[in-house]
């Protein structure tokens, strides 16, 4: 970004803009990768290809969810303090949730190289696609520490003030990702192997480029050992704002393994294959969703830290206004044009587009309520409130998410599965609005205190 904007001064609607299409680009990062796994997949190599990639997929909700703890977490908690003016703990904040994912990312590196056949079978793997599973993995892992630090890195770079930067590293990586796809996949004939090889390419070239910001000196962000002193403190700061981001994308693969298991009881491998489409597709969806809550996430922690009010409440009602008119646009392409969708992923098996269809426009009404649902945990998160931001991570992402699937599958069988998020994100906005009044409650005696 040429102009910087000054977050607590400049007008939120056109910092909101700025921020949004790289927070957008951003988040999109591994969504798209996987999307692009599916679609090469299914056409290449058919549709156990994309039950085994869908079995997979909660790896990478593993890396996410990790990266953003300690990337959402340390950003909000340097947004929060830069507000307040308490210069002296930014640098240690970012130092210390760099130091942590490091260390996290070579632990799971190893772990994941030493046990790939069992994290296989623990993700649900079974005889007839295990090959498969473990062809993917097995590269998949030696990349692990890849996938933590583009995530964490493109969130703290976006939050200095250069989100730009992070867009564009996140859009050359997933396009190089889509480019050796099509090369490893259709020319090389490399399979579930050569599809798990051009992922890794993506958060690789992602840190590399991200890394230019700092080599070029336009961070305010520093990376500090010296005088770095384990402060207790600042951990329990970033693990605190960062837990509800940490529950929502774990909870992205605890879903598709929970509804795996379900769906594989109902329909089998051809419906596991039906859901495999449509989780890719709301990867998508979420990401933008996710893209418009980190948009706010600078502006509202700063302003909050500042107590400038008015503006908190600016950022946040342009986020739900945005998710909403997203979410309508999901449903709509959903319930228009479910067939073009599928198409994009299989050309051939006509019961697999009829039940894929009917799953479509049932699960695609969650996107009405969904955006709304995680721009109101970013506002939690952002504020610092990490007791409001976890209950509704976990109802949205745990708690009715399995009360739902132990209940619907049993009275309406698979179309008892396919409604069970919108259920959810109903549920879900009811408690976030619950906890919205009490919050707004404290932030109006605090804004009459100032006055």
């Amino acid at each position: 970004m040429n102009k910087r904007v000054d977050l607590l001064k400049s007008d939120v609607k056109e910092i909101f803009i700025k921020y949004l299409i790289p927070s957008i680009a951003g988040m999109m990062g591994l969504s798209l990768n996987i999307l692009f796994d599916t679609i090469f997949i299914g056409q290449g190599v058919g549709s156990e290809g994309l039950a085994a990639l869908n079995i997979a997929i909660p790896i990478f909700n593993i890396f996410s969810s990790i990266a953003l703890l300690l990337g959402i977490g340390g950003a909000t908690a340097v947004s929060v303090s830069m507000g307040k003016k308490e210069y002296d703990k930014v640098n240690k904040i970012f130092t210390t949730s760099m130091i942590i994912n490091v260390s996290i990312g070579i632990f799971l590196t190893v772990i994941g190289i030493f046990f790939t056949e069992k994290i296989c079978y623990l993700l649900g793997a079974t005889p007839d696609v295990l090959d498969m599973v473990k062809s993917y993995l097995g590269v998949i892992v030696w990349f692990s520490w890849a996938f933590l630090m583009s995530n964490t890195l493109t969130v703290f770079v976006r939050n200095d003030k250069n989100p730009r930067l992070a867009m564009w590293s996140m859009l050359i990586g997933n396009f190089a990702n889509i480019v050796f796809d099509f090369v490893f996949i259709f020319i090389f004939n490399w399979g579930m192997k050569g599809a798990a090889i051009a992922t890794t390419m993506s958060p690789v070239i992602t840190i590399l480029l991200l890394s230019t910001h700092f080599i070029r000196g336009n961070n305010t962000l520093k990376f500090k050992l010296d005088k770095l002193k384990i402060d207790k403190n600042i951990i329990n700061r970033i693990l605190k704002n960062g837990f509800p981001s940490f529950i929502m994308e774990l909870s992205s693969g605890l879903i598709i393994f929970a509804f795996n298991m379900s769906i594989s009881n109902i329909e089998g491998a051809i419906g596991v294959s039906a859901y495999s489409i449509i989780a890719n597709i709301s990867l998508v969806c979420v990401a933008i969703f996710n893209g418009i809550a980190q948009a706010i996430q600078p502006i509202i922690s700063i302003n909050y830290g500042a107590k400038k009010y008015e503006r908190v409440h600016e950022a946040l009602k342009l986020a739900i206004k945005t998710s909403v008119i997203f979410g309508a646009i999901f449903y709509a392409a959903g319930v228009l044009f479910p067939e073009k969708i599928v198409l994009l992923f299989n050309s051939g098996d006509a019961k697999l587009m009829e039940m894929t269809c009917r799953g479509i426009k049932l699960y695609f009404i969650a996107f009405l309520f969904m955006g709304a649902n995680i721009a109101r945990v970013s506002y939690f998160q952002s504020i610092e409130n990490s007791k409001a931001s976890t209950l509704v991570s976990l109802c949205r992402g745990v708690i009715f998410v399995l009360i739902s699937l132990l209940i619907l599958p049993m009275i309406l069988g698979i179309n008892g599965v396919w409604i069970t998020i919108p259920i959810v994100e109903v549920a879900s906005m009811i408690i976030a609005c619950v906890c919205m009044k009490r919050i707004d409650l404290n932030v109006s005696k605090n804004e009459e205190l100032l006055t």
